[in-house]
C-alpha cells in the first residue's frame, strides 16, 4: 500500500515537474523534451536545430520526445542557435497600394524559389512607424528591404547600422554595406511630358508624390527638364494613394491645365474619379496620365498613359542584392513609356484639326 502511494506520488511529481518548465502560455519547453527523452537540453538543441551530429538512436529519441509533448522551436531561439532565420522583412509606405504590392509579390516569390520567408509591414506614409517597423524587423531577420523609405537619412543610416544586410528600392544611401535598386523617374517624367508636348499640351499640372520620397524628387528633375524646353509645369501638392488624387482635382483645375501628370497611377485612378464626378470628359477635356504601370491602368476608362517600370525585375534585382557575395552598389531600371487612352491633343489644337 505504501508503495503504491509511494509510486502514486512520485508520479504527480513528475505531472508538477513537467508542468512548471513549461512557457507561461502553457507551451512545452526544451526541458521537457530533454526530461522525456532523458537527455540534455543541449542534446535536444543539437539534434533539432541540425547542428552537431548525435547517434541515430538519440536524435530519433529526442523527435519522438518533442511530438509526444507538443515541443516547437521558438524562431528567435533558432536564430540565435543557426545564426539564421531564413527570412527576409519587408518594409513598404503603402500595402494598399497595387504597385507595392506587386513589388511585395515578386520579393515574396524570389524568396521562396531559394527557400526563404518574407515578413512584411505596411507604414501607413508615417516615416516615425517605418523607422519602428525597420529597427524592430532588423533584429530577427536575415535581411531587409525598405520599398521607396520615407524615413530621414540619419534614421536610415541607423536602421543599416542594426540590419545584417540591408536592400533599398527607389532610395539611395550612401553606406559601403548598402544596395538598392532604383528606377528612372528622371527618364520617365522627361517621357511623359516629351509625348505630351508632341500631342500640343503647353500646360501640365504635376500631382506632388509625399515631399519626403525620394522618387519625388527625381520626377522633379524630369519636370525642370520639362520647363527648361518651354513647358508650363504647375505643381499641385497631392500624395501618393488614390483618395490623395481624387482630392487634388478641384485645386489642379482651378489652374486650367490642359493635361496632368499625377504622382503614380494610384493618384490617377482616383483624379479620373473625381474627373467623372465633375463632368470632365478625358481625354476630350483633359489629358491625364500617371507612372508606375500599375495592374488596373490598362483596365481603367479610359486607359491609362503611363510610364511603365517591370515590378518583376524590380523584386529580382532586390533579391540579388541579398546574395552575400553580391556588391553594395545601386541597379538602374528604366522603364518605357504605355500610350493609352487617356492623352490626346488638347481641346482647342482637336478643334482646329477637324474644321
Amino acid at each position: 500500500m505504501f508503495a503504491v502511494a509511494a509510486n502514486r506520488a512520485a508520479a504527480w511529481s513528475n505531472v508538477r515537474v513537467r508542468k512548471s518548465t513549461r512557457d507561461r502560455a502553457g507551451r512545452a519547453t526544451i526541458h521537457d523534451v530533454a526530461r522525456l527523452a532523458e537527455v540534455s537540453t543541449a542534446t535536444v538543441s543539437r539534434v533539432l536545430s541540425g547542428g552537431k551530429p548525435v547517434s541515430d538512436q538519440v536524435a530519433e529519441r529526442v523527435r519522438a520526445a518533442a511530438q509526444e509533448v507538443g515541443y516547437r522551436p521558438n524562431p528567435a531561439a533558432q536564430t540565435l542557435l543557426r545564426g539564421s532565420s531564413r527570412t527576409i522583412g519587408v518594409v513598404a509606405p503603402d500595402l494598399g497600394n497595387p504597385y507595392f504590392a506587386e513589388i511585395l509579390k515578386g520579393i515574396s516569390a524570389e524568396a521562396a524559389t531559394d527557400g526563404n520567408h518574407t515578413l512584411v509591414a505596411g507604414t501607413d506614409e508615417d516615416p516615425e512607424r517605418e523607422y519602428r517597423a525597420a529597427i524592430e524587423l532588423a533584429r530577427w531577420v536575415d535581411g531587409l528591404l525598405l520599398c521607396a523609405p520615407r524615413m530621414s537619412t540619419p534614421r536610415l543610416k541607423e536602421v543599416a547600422a542594426a540590419s545584417r544586410k540591408l536592400v533599398l528600392i527607389n532610395r539611395v544611401l550612401r553606406h559601403p554595406s548598402v544596395g538598392a535598386v532604383v528606377v528612372d523617374y528622371h527618364h520617365g517624367v522627361r517621357l511623359l511630358c516629351e509625348h505630351l508636348g508632341s500631342l500640343g499640351h503647353k500646360r501640365i499640372v504635376y500631382l506632388e508624390g509625399p515631399p519626403q520620397a525620394w522618387s519625388d524628387q527625381q520626377r522633379q528633375r524630369g519636370f525642370r527638364t520639362a520647363e527648361a524646353a518651354g513647358r508650363t509645369i504647375i505643381r499641385v501638392p497631392c500624395g501618393s494613394a488614390l483618395r490623395d488624387g481624387f482630392n487634388a482635382v478641384d485645386e489642379a483645375l482651378g489652374h486650367r491645365p490642359t493635361a496632368l501628370i499625377a504622382f503614380n497611377d494610384h493618384v490617377a485612378v482616383g483624379v479620373l474619379s473625381r474627373l467623372r464626378e465633375l463632368g470632365v470628359s478625358v481625354p476630350d477635356d483633359l489629358s491625364v496620365a500617371g507612372v508606375d504601370d500599375a495592374p488596373m491602368s490598362a483596365h481603367t476608362d479610359p486607359g491609362l498613359t503611363t510610364y511603365a517600370v517591370s515590378t518583376v525585375e524590380l523584386g529580382r534585382q532586390a533579391w540579388q542584392h541579398f546574395n552575400p557575395t553580391a556588391p553594395a552598389n545601386t541597379t538602374h531600371l528604366t522603364g518605357e513609356l504605355v500610350i493609352r487612352g487617356s492623352t490626346a491633343r488638347p481641346p482647342r489644337r482637336r478643334r482646329t484639326a477637324q474644321a
